[in-house]
């Protein structure tokens, strides 16, 4: 899905940026380090344009700036979200299609672009 980076904050004490992308109607809130954005030369900003996907499977990811892998541990249908583990960090999909997509246990691979 094509998103663009609707607001970020710095969690300075973990050294960790928090994105918030969206496309009108769905939502994503990630938790990415510092240091793994400086390595996929990235530096978001307020009205960025990314690719985003999450996924089940790992299929093709070279193409890829980022890709991080985590577990579902949360559902819930209103608003509809699901909510992941990604080593720590946290991912929240808010996307209608999401809950019927993902169940608790499962592996999700959140790979993100930028839109250059």
């Amino acid at each position: 899905m094509l998103v663009r980076v609707e607001g970020l904050e710095k969690l300075g004490y973990a050294r960790v940026t928090r994105l918030r992308l969206g496309d009108g109607q769905r939502r994503v809130e990630v938790e990415i380090p510092d240091k793994v954005l400086a390595e996929a030369g990235l530096s978001p900003s307020d009205g960025d344009l990314f690719e985003v996907e999450a996924r089940k499977e790992p299929l093709d990811l070279k193409d890829w700036d980022i890709v991080m892998q985590g577990e579902v541990y949360l559902k819930r249908s209103n608003p509809p979200r699901v909510y992941a583990s990604l080593w720590g960090l946290q991912l929240v999909l808010e996307d209608p299609e999401a809950p019927e997509s993902f169940n608790i246990g499962d592996k999700v691979y959140l790979c993100i672009r930028a839109k250059r």
